[in-house]
């Protein structure tokens, strides 16, 4: 009985996790055809949610999908697969320790309280996710960088949606991966 339950209970928790990126779709096709674990599709939906805010000059929800961010990231620390994680063994080590720093910059976010500590924050969130991305095997989120902010974030849009200064400068950037 005891061999069964670790089994069952890290695929329940994996449900869980990929819960919210299964149930999110906006009706926009933006090139995904991801091959990523559930728990770094499920922080890319909410993430998305952030930076499609930040683009348009809010922070509407921010605090709610940062605080999702950090939930999978610290669920993911504590029952870690690489299965759920979405990289190799050979990533294994290194993705378990970037995924607290993920979880801690989520939490800076969510206390953010305007839109420029909101941007600055999600600077410093989008430094560990990058790195998380360059982990993973197959997939499909792009790196987008802005020289002006000199940070980058991650987009699924495939026309560049400028987070760190909105309205203003929506298309200020460009793709560094494909």
């Amino acid at each position: 009985m005891k061999k069964l339950v670790y089994p069952v209970a890290i695929f329940a928790l994996a449900c869980v996790i990929a819960a919210p990126a299964m149930a999110q779709h906006d009706g926009h096709d933006h090139g995904q055809d991801m091959a990523a674990g559930p728990a770094f599709d499920s922080m890319v939906t909410h993430y998305e949610a952030i930076h499609g805010a930040l683009a348009g000059d809010s922070i509407k929800d921010i605090a709610k999908n940062a605080k999702e961010i950090q939930k999978i990231a610290e669920a993911t620390s504590e029952n870690f697969t690489v299965t759920m994680a979405g990289v190799s063994e050979e990533n294994a080590k290194a993705c378990r320790e970037l995924l607290p720093e993920v979880a801690k910059a989520a939490t800076k976010l969510a206390a953010a309280s305007d839109i420029s500590s909101a941007r600055e924050a999600f600077g410093e969130l989008s430094r560990p996710l990058v790195r998380y991305r360059e982990m993973l095997t197959g997939e499909n989120t792009r790196v987008a960088y802005c020289p002006m902010a000199k940070k980058p974030w991650l987009q699924t849009a495939k026309e560049i949606e400028n987070p760190y200064y909105g309205a203003s400068m929506l298309r200020c950037g460009s793709f560094v991966s494909k």
